[in-house]
């Protein structure tokens, strides 16, 4: 098995999740694109064909940006896997849900939230360990800490963007230091507004510990909580039906945390030769654009595994 796997920089911005990689040494960055084995004609000319294809995926992808939701039957989605179901195509959201290394300093310290997640019910061993081990590409490394639960396991995500309004989690302390910048705009995209979770994209239940914490003081929270999940096991929604079910305004707190667009997708697929291509393509955010307004979908990571 052979795995060869690639980054792309933009704008001299280094995505929050290859932090860790970079610093291992584990990725290798370069402006001008992706460098091969060109000695090896037939291993060149196979990623080059399956790059060529995946950057038209991409760019057939870029009118996402036009709907006000996704969901799970977006229309374009489907046309892009049907269209190319030869290769197996499959576009799946990888950012909806609890980023554990995002989590804020009031996320952790609501019981809500940490007894939904952490076997300890408290989160504090997973915090020891994040202190001690640095932010993660992947959520394999806290699988020690997340419940058994498959929902909650699920629940969990290791790709997004840092919420603006979370500078009091480790995350942004950490980019803080590592970039040294005065104002957190110098940050963009990397730090924004973009909500942190898809509804329509999640198990509606695993939003309650959300809605129940005291310090957003939604009322009758729990009522309201039961409206929002049975409304979304209906179908998707939209931001304003959000806060019209929870009966808040649409710049309420929690409405950084409930969004209706997903930031990051996986897309999957497989080419003639046996060779199999993983790719993340991020929802860069449009700057000084409305919540959720995107500017294009980008490549930032892909990586190639054949036989």
């Amino acid at each position: 098995m052979r795995n060869d796997s690639g980054a792309v920089e933009f704008n001299a911005v280094l995505l929050l999740f290859f932090i860790v990689a970079i610093i291992s040494g584990g990725v290798l960055f370069a402006a001008s694109g992706i460098s091969y084995l060109q000695s090896d004609t037939r291993y060149f000319n196979n990623r080059a064909e399956a790059d060529k294809l995946l950057n038209t995926i991409i760019e057939e992808m870029q009118p996402l940006s036009l709907f006000q939701y996704d969901d799970i039957n977006n229309a374009l989605i489907g046309e892009l896997c049907s269209k190319y179901q030869q290769y197996n195509l499959e576009i799946t959201d990888v950012s909806s849900g609890y980023h554990l290394d995002f989590l804020s300093e009031a996320d952790m310290a609501d019981r809500n939230v940490t007894d939904f997640i952490f076997k300890d019910r408290t989160g504090t061993a997973f915090s020891t360990w994040l202190r001690a081990n640095d932010l993660s590409t992947s959520k394999e490394p806290w699988r020690e800490f997340i419940k058994d639960e498959e929902e909650v396991w699920d629940s969990c995500v290791s790709y997004g963007w840092l919420h603006k309004n979370d500078t009091e989690s480790f995350a942004f302390r950490r980019i803080n230091e590592l970039f040294a910048v005065s104002e957190i705009n110098e940050l963009f995209p990397l730090v924004n507004d973009f909500p942190k979770m898809n509804v329509n994209m999640v198990k509606p239940e695993i939003i309650y510990p959300l809605i129940l914490r005291r310090s957003f003081n939604i009322e009758r929270a729990r009522d309201r909580a039961n409206d929002l999940v049975n409304r979304l096991k209906g179908g998707p929604v939209l931001r304003g039906d959000i806060a019209a079910t929870l009966r808040i305004p649409v710049n309420h707190p929690i409405m950084n945390y409930l969004g209706t667009k997903t930031s990051f997708w996986k897309l999957s697929f497989s080419m003639p030769s046996s060779l199999k291509v993983e790719a993340i393509v991020a929802a860069f955010p449009e700057k000084n654009g409305a919540i959720q307004e995107i500017e294009s979908y980008r490549l930032i990571n892909r990586s190639f595994i054949d036989d």
